[in-house]
């Protein structure tokens, strides 16, 4: 069995939800506000997903994790 001992990037959509309202907002249409910011949420995946690979899980943990 092969261990978890590996870093990962995790994206999520939070847990501020009652039970079962994950799924509508997932699979529900999107509203004007969230496409208009989808090009700025793409940009910061993608710089996250750069500093990973180049300086390591630390620094971008430091660089990138906020609540």
């Amino acid at each position: 069995m092969i261990g978890n001992n590996y870093a990962r990037l995790r994206i999520g959509i939070g847990d501020d939800f009652r039970k079962g309202q994950q799924v509508d907002y997932v699979l529900g249409a999107w509203s004007k506000e969230e496409n208009e910011q989808l090009p700025d949420i793409i940009k910061y995946a993608a710089d996250t997903a750069k500093s990973f690979g180049a300086v390591g899980l630390a620094h971008t943990m430091n660089a990138f994790n906020k609540k």
